[in-house]
């Protein structure tokens, strides 16, 4: 069903290039048009459901791919994720996304298997340059893959990260993520490394992010600070909430959230991940409120909050979609399956086999 609120996404398409978007940002800047209008016919429809998100239909059909690889061409640093947040009034209103964390190396990405994660309704894709270092740091084209398809490559580094932050948004990333945070200090870093200093006398830092010319759907560079500010206004910074300090301590995570919430609207999200917080502390009888009151203030500040839904011992369809239906009606609404990228092909194979083995089981072989 079409909602009010969300026809100013449609009229998107139609405003000339001197025009504003959505959220009122000017179109042109420095003579830069560093974020085109879609034709009508290609402008992206929304409403409160899910498969809205993923183009209406599951599996995602060739319109809706040719529709995202028109709007990739069109403007590559859009984040597909971060439009759906923007076009609704809160995060109780906002569908939930599906997403995955990928652990396949960057010189092993096939874009027939970035389709198919696509047409199978993924929204966004972690790689995982925290654990798998090097080979989990996606390049331009790699991005340029998921880009196409649709799919937010957002960028997960290690802890002791700063600069290259930025730079994984020069690569094409949409979002990073900052894991294993203890204290508000590395929140702060944080958004200072992935934000471009403002361009006044004594307010940058050693950790802000560097300034280099962004590149545009016409491969246009952007050579002035202000249309460089202003082509990366949908990139995201995602802090995981993976410590019993960032979950548990209400005083430090609501100054997280806090934080968060000032770098603007949806240009902050947050991700739980308790396994470490259990690996870190041991089993917490408090540690499932504690993330459930977590989404709560989260989503009174209007921050988008994710978890990994699924584990070893939570591996059976219905008991993960039981643990979906929980952290949806609790306020999450970034959800990501617990297999990785590189157990898809395995999963995807295994499911084509089976028929084969039942029938020769029924037939006595």
């Amino acid at each position: 069903f079409g909602i009010p609120f969300l026809e100013p996404l449609l009229e998107m398409a139609s405003n000339g290039e001197e025009g504003q978007d959505l959220k009122g940002a000017k179109r042109t800047v420095d003579g830069y048009l560093v974020r085109p209008a879609p034709e009508p016919s290609m402008a992206r429809r929304l409403d409160k459901t899910a498969l809205s998100v993923i183009g209406g239909q599951l599996p995602v059909g060739v319109h809706e791919l040719a529709r995202r690889a028109y709007s990739y061409a069109l403007d590559p640093l859009r984040n597909p994720v971060k439009e759906v947040m923007d076009a609704f009034p809160s995060v109780s209103e906002m569908p939930p996304m599906l997403g995955i964390f990928s652990d396949i190396p960057a010189h092993k990405m096939r874009e027939d298997e970035v389709m198919s994660w696509a047409k199978a309704g993924f929204s966004f894709i972690v790689t995982d340059g925290e654990h798998r270092q090097l080979y989990g740091r996606m390049g331009r084209e790699e991005n340029a893959m998921l880009g196409r398809a649709g799919l937010t490559a957002v960028q997960r580094l290690h802890r002791e990260a700063v600069s290259e932050h930025g730079d994984a948004f020069q690569l094409g990333a949409r979002a990073t993520m900052r894991p294993y945070g203890t204290s508000l200090q590395e929140a702060e870093q944080y958004f200072r490394a992935i934000n471009f200093p403002v361009g006044e006398p004594g307010t940058a830092t050693c950790d802000h992010r560097g300034g280099y010319p962004t590149r545009l759907g016409n491969a246009e560079l952007c050579f002035t600070p202000d249309s460089m500010r202003a082509s990366e206004s949908e990139t995201q910074g995602w802090i995981q909430f993976e410590t019993s300090e960032y979950i548990l301590n209400e005083q430090l995570r609501d100054s997280v959230l806090d934080l968060m919430e000032k770098q603007g609207p949806k240009k902050a999200a947050g991700f739980v991940g308790p396994f470490d917080a259990i690996v870190r502390d041991g089993p917490s009888p408090g540690m499932a409120k504690g993330i459930n009151d977590l989404f709560a203030a989260a989503a009174k500040r209007g921050i988008v909050m994710g978890r990994v839904c699924g584990s070893g011992s939570v591996s059976d369809p219905k008991g993960i979609e039981d643990a979906i239906v929980e952290a949806i009606q609790n306020g999450c609404r970034l959800i990501s399956v617990h297999y990785f990228t590189t157990d898809l092909p395995y999963k995807g194979a295994e499911a084509v086999a089976a028929p084969f083995f039942r029938a020769c089981k029924r037939c006595g072989f």
